[in-house]
């Protein structure tokens, strides 16, 4: 029986405990973390980790997701905006106006959410625009950039949104329920 006798012996200690916990790999590493999980399981990876050919199938497992990773299409941008909430016990500063002052009331502008869509021939923009009639919806097209505004009384959308690539001045707009998808071709 070894017995510690001071805190040197701790560390010591503590990191041969984490050299027990290097990954090698993504593989091992998800084997070990469901080892955490399920009872058992991990003493059967740590008993499955010294055979040569349970490494060799851990090193292929994780040549093969490399490869698919590699092969993966790149991720789509999305944009959008998160809604902030203010904190209880916070304090706004309001501004007063003097006598004599007329306080311009303009709308205030709100960004539209959007989705960008590549449908092979033609691309999809999903824009939320709560509240707001589609005849008051306009919708323009300048090189690789889509133009959407709306005014209704009280508020004002505006959102100017990049495009992947140039596509045509052809619009296809369908809105309902707050909710407006364009289809643009390529």
């Amino acid at each position: 029986m070894t017995k510690e006798r001071g805190p040197e012996d701790r560390i010591r200690k503590a990191e041969g405990d984490e050299k027990e916990d290097e990954v090698s790999g993504v593989t091992e590493g998800a084997l070990r973390g469901l080892g955490k999980i399920i009872p058992g399981f991990g003493e059967l990876v740590k008993g499955l980790e010294k055979s040569k050919a349970f490494q060799e199938r851990l090193k292929a497992a994780d040549a093969e997701i490399e490869r698919q990773l590699e092969k993966a299409p790149p991720l789509k941008r999305v944009e959008g905006t998160r809604r902030s909430i203010i904190p209880p016990k916070t304090t706004l500063k309001v501004s007063r106006t003097t006598l004599g002052e007329e306080a311009a009331v303009q709308p205030p502008q709100r960004e539209v959410t959007t989705d960008i869509f590549d449908e092979g021939d033609c691309l999809k923009v999903i824009a939320e625009l709560p509240g707001v009639d589609e005849k008051d919806i306009k919708a323009e097209v300048k090189g690789n950039l889509l133009i959407l505004s709306a005014r209704v009384t009280g508020r004002e959308y505006y959102k100017e949104i990049e495009l992947p690539c140039l596509v045509r001045d052809e619009l296809n707009l369908t809105y309902k329920n707050g909710i407006l998808q364009i289809t643009i071709k390529k």
